[in-house]
């Protein structure tokens, strides 16, 4: 099947098309007639229930470009339903011939995940001036003792906004800081970037999408007057590109573990690329694909009221993301502490003992404190399952 570019098939109503938390999945779908209805169990707040799709929309893209499960139930909704049928692996074929499409995935994508940070960060204090935003997270990242992000912040606010009431807060910040008013920008389409030097800050604008050649990037999100580690990143990774796709300010900050190479792309030339390299273009469809789901996972989870149900929840999402195999006597070294657990989580050292708690009553979760591992996943997912079974509105 996959020889092909794509199928034609056919559903009469009523006929499911994808299940909610279903594996199985290498096809997307575009719909050519008729309508579907997709519905969520656990839609997140601002999100509806069932949502419906009509010619020329898509669905089930997520888990065919990822692997992971379904976020919803597909449903034909109309007396004849026809969709054409696209494998994962010939992706980039279609969008060499169909260039729009791919654009219109990514931009879905984009509002997708805006709606789905503004759920998990909706209790940030932010206001609808860009350079009041801007100073707040850079008083707050100083606040936080991180001087190098915050100086950085501090100059950026005054080279993206060089006018203004706040030019002569910044300024005495950073003389406080004993830093410059300007930085130093690296240039060009291959860059090296020391360990902790910034790449770009939370709140500036976007202007290149980056992927990681070689090395180590983390991405940290000031939220609530905590820094958050939004996401580790490694070699072949691509990052940025939602603020370069949407033209918003960058939602979090970007600063390597180590020294790394990055490979950058600017607005000018992206839909350039997109059109002649169509194989990138499916690669950063994969990762808004995985970030789509990683947030929806993640807002689901923070609504979760039981700590135990939600820790168990949350391991869960991460072994998936990782792709590891759930299955009997399979293990997975999560590679994080207890405490990197409920930083990634938003959470504080008064949630520690809940955490503590939950490890030591199940005998496959082990903290040897350091990292946290689970030696059985098929347990943490009837564990999981145990705790959605008991807490069904969730």
């Amino acid at each position: 099947m996959s020889e092909q570019l794509f199928q034609m098939q056919t559903f009469t109503n009523g006929s499911i098309l994808a299940i909610e938390g279903g594996r199985k999945g290498d096809h997307f779908h575009i719909i050519t007639e008729g309508q579907v209805v997709l519905r969520k169990k656990n839609p997140v707040s601002g999100e509806d229930a069932a949502q419906h799709l009509g010619k020329g929309d898509f669905f089930g893209i997520i888990t065919a470009m990822t692997g992971f499960p379904h976020l919803e139930t597909a449903t034909a909704a109309s007396g004849v339903v026809g969709v054409i049928s696209v494998h994962r692996d010939r992706f980039a074929d279609l969008i060499r011939r169909n260039t729009p499409l791919a654009m219109k995935i990514i931009r879905s994508y984009s509002l997708r995940l805006r709606q789905l940070d503004s759920i998990l960060h909706k209790n940030d204090d932010k206001s609808s001036d860009s350079i009041q935003e801007m100073i707040n997270i850079a008083d707050g990242t100083l606040d936080l003792g991180n001087k190098e992000l915050a100086a950085y912040m501090f100059q950026s606010c005054l080279e993206s906004y060089p006018e203004g009431s706040h030019r002569a807060k910044c300024i005495a910040k950073l003389n406080y800081l004993n830093k410059t008013e300007s930085r130093t920008l690296k240039t060009g389409s291959m860059r090296t970037y020391d360990k902790g030097e910034i790449i770009f800050c939370e709140g500036e604008p976007a202007k290149e999408l980056y992927i990681v050649q070689a090395g180590r990037v983390q991405i940290i999100k000031y939220s609530n007057g905590k820094e958050i580690i939004v996401n580790n990143l490694k070699d072949g990774d691509i990052f940025g590109e939602m603020a370069l796709l949407d033209n918003k300010p960058r939602y979090a900050s970007a600063i390597p573990l180590e020294l790394s190479n990055i490979i950058v792309m600017s607005k000018d030339n992206f839909s350039t690329i997109t059109e002649t390299n169509p194989g990138l273009m499916a690669k950063v469809i994969t990762v808004l694909s995985e970030r789509v789901w990683v947030s929806h996972k993640k807002a689901v989870n923070s609504k979760i009221t039981d700590p135990a149900y939600r820790f168990a929840d949350m391991l869960m999402i991460l072994a998936e993301q990782s792709k590891v195999r759930i299955a009997p006597r399979v293990g997975h070294n999560y590679k994080m502490s207890p405490e990197d657990l409920l930083h990634s989580m938003g959470l504080g050292d008064t949630d520690m003992p809940n955490l503590i708690r939950f490890i030591k009553s199940h005998t496959f979760i082990t903290n040897d404190g350091k990292t946290i591992t689970c030696t059985d996943m098929s347990l943490l997912e009837l564990a999981v399952k145990g705790f959605k079974d008991k807490y069904s509105k969730y």
